[in-house]
């Protein structure tokens, strides 16, 4: 457990300090393209939605892109621990992160007088997830980064395009309101990264 701990603590400084701090960025910024004060249960879903779940994007994709650099990879394949061991460590921890960040923010708009529930919570949780996992299961076939963070931002603006069309799969379900497609994406989240870190794994024994 130690050992799993000190890896996190290493990957979070040298690997995931700027993604974190682009997260916290987007956070910072929500109240200023949004309103946050008594909002509706509605109208809080709006910037949960439209802007905060965001950091799914930035926060799962960059899980892999150290490894991509040959160089780095066989220095982390002889260590004592398994690529495959940080990969998860890795996926868990920026997991943590987005659900930590989602809790910050819908405390500070419970601050604010608006009426966030649980169900509201826990869906931008779901959509965060979704479009991560968009990215990083992306980043696993790949093996691109930018396409990793490319693929989850098209999807985003599809469902400006698509709307309701979307069915189970449309990010902004929350304002009509429908709460089912949140279970969709949640679940399919989890899948695609599941997914991501079996292929990596088949990847290296190949």
């Amino acid at each position: 457990m130690e050992k799993i701990i000190s890896i996190a603590v290493i990957n979070i400084k040298h690997q995931s300090a700027l993604s974190i701090l682009v997260a916290a960025v987007i956070l910072v910024i929500t109240p200023i393209l949004f309103g946050t004060a008594y909002l509706n249960s509605i109208e809080t879903a709006v910037p949960l939605e439209m802007f905060v779940s965001l950091i799914g994007i930035v926060l799962l994709p960059p899980v892999f892109q150290p490894e991509q650099d040959d160089t780095i990879r066989d220095l982390v394949s002889s260590k004592y621990i398994s690529t495959n061991w940080v990969y998860c460590i890795r996926t868990v921890y920026a997991t943590i992160l987005i659900i930590i960040f989602i809790g910050l923010f819908s405390g500070y708009l419970c601050l604010r007088q608006s009426d966030v529930t649980v169900w509201l919570f826990l869906g931008t949780i779901a959509n965060a997830l979704f479009l991560g996992a968009l990215g990083i299961i992306t980043a696993a076939l790949t093996n691109n980064t930018i396409i990793a963070y490319m693929i989850p931002l098209v999807y985003y603006g599809l469902n400006y395009g698509a709307g309701k069309k979307l069915g189970n799969y449309f990010l902004f379900s929350m304002q009509i309101p429908n709460f089912t497609p949140k279970l969709w994406l949640g679940i399919t989240g989890g899948l695609l990264i599941c997914c991501a870190l079996i292929i990596k794994t088949i990847e290296k024994k190949l």
